[in-house]
């Protein structure tokens, strides 16, 4: 079928600073609240749509993936969606092949599951001809994520963009997220992360003394930042709730101090192994942080990204 072409999607990705789980029968409904910064990295998803029955590949940055890691299977939860709404129109089954790219490595606690399912949404969609709204592809990525147990929260931060809010729990449809004006000098401000390692989100937002621990620290961080809704009450809540929760590893707390005392705010990335900073504004605060956390591994460098989600005008 001819009249369907490659199409390209970016989401950003999102790093979580505090939140609390809210567990619910619908996954429509299921989710968290909290706040994070939404990056200007994230991943790419390229979909290409082939009429009749066939096998979906998903490859990242080159590799076929596994359908048994959860990640993989959002996208697929997602395409299968996308799929169904498909075979409808066009009373023909699809299957699609995908090729995902990001500059960050995935499992640490930068949204990227939730990134991949919403940038093979708008693809798809956009592929497909479909006309389905941005409230429409959030949904369906929320879905995904929450029924595979890959993420809570990040589509909703993705899909608010800046500095994301979410007061309410779920998707488009049942949930409540914006982002918080920022000032320019906020959003040309400079945010290294540094990876220690693999977190699995699962594994924590299962653990049921992990899930009391959070969503009690979770109540305190989020009540105080929207006394005071900026960037500073938000670095120094997601620090406050490191603290409290226990996941800390040794390396990382060693870092955040060190960061503390120097000059910036630290925390780290929910749910992840990974240390995020802000320099201070005072000259040569950033170069200090960045030699300082790249003594312990690779620094990615990364900005505040307002947009959300959208198809690409090229592919990537």
């Amino acid at each position: 079928m001819s009249e369907f072409e490659t199409r390209t999607a970016f989401s950003p990705g999102h790093i979580t600073g505090f939140f609390q789980i809210r567990n619910h029968s619908d996954p429509h409904t299921k989710g968290s609240v909290g706040a994070g910064l939404v990056l200007n990295k994230g991943i790419h998803s390229t979909v290409t749509p082939h009429s009749g029955n066939g096998e979906t590949v998903v490859h990242l940055n080159g590799i076929k993936q596994s359908d048994s890691d959860d990640s993989t299977n959002a996208v697929l939860t997602v395409i299968s969606e996308i799929s169904a709404l498909a075979e409808q129109k066009y009373k023909t089954p699809f299957h699609f092949e995908i090729k995902e790219s990001s500059s960050l490595p995935v499992g640490s606690g930068f949204g990227l599951s939730a990134a991949g399912a919403l940038s093979t949404a708008f693809a798809a969609n956009s592929a497909l001809h479909l006309g389905l709204s941005k409230n429409e592809l959030v949904e369906i990525a929320h879905y995904a994520e929450v029924i595979n147990g890959s993420g809570l929260g990040d589509v909703a931060g993705e899909a608010a963009g800046g500095l994301a809010v979410r007061e309410v729990p779920g998707g488009s449809k049942h949930g409540k997220f914006y982002s918080v004006p920022l000032s320019k000098s906020d959003l040309q401000k400079k945010i290294y992360c540094l990876v220690l390692g693999e977190l699995s989100t699962k594994s924590v937002i299962t653990n049921e003394d992990s899930a009391k621990k959070i969503n009690s620290a979770g109540t305190d961080a989020l009540n105080n930042f929207l006394q005071k809704p900026d960037l500073n009450s938000f670095m120094n809540e997601s620090l406050s709730f490191t603290k409290s929760i226990g996941l800390l590893s040794p390396d990382a707390e060693k870092i955040i101090d060190s960061i503390d005392k120097a000059d910036g705010t630290a925390a780290q990335a929910m749910l992840g192994n990974t240390v995020f900073a802000i320099p201070s504004d005072r000259e040569g605060a950033g170069e200090h942080i960045f030699e300082l956390m790249q003594k312990f591994g690779d620094v990615y460098e990364c900005r505040i990204e307002t947009n959300g989600p959208h198809v690409c005008l090229s592919a990537f």
